[in-house]
């Protein structure tokens, strides 16, 4: 993982205050697969109100702010490395 990478993750568990492994970490490679992990791990975690698309949003506010791309980039599919230029 690089650096933009590892920011982000710890911008992530900071925000949604919950932990990602780096095994976890290093297998995430879309927007769409960090939004699901996000969501199960607070559903573990017995977080009350857990939504689906508020917890979208705040991921996509995160990872426009970590990254300086544009919301319209940040779709589920998009790949942090190849698409927003994660390194």
């Amino acid at each position: 993982m690089g650096l933009d990478t590892v920011e982000l993750v710890l911008a992530v568990e900071q925000v949604f205050n919950i932990e990602i492994s780096d095994e976890v970490a290093g297998k995430i490679s879309t927007v769409g697969e960090l939004h699901e992990y996000v969501v199960a791990e607070l559903t573990r975690l017995d977080r009350p109100n857990v939504n689906r698309d508020i917890a979208y949003d705040l991921l996509r506010n995160v990872i426009c702010f970590r990254l300086g791309v544009k919301p319209e980039k940040v779709v589920p599919n998009a790949r942090f490395v190849q698409d927003l230029g994660a390194d």
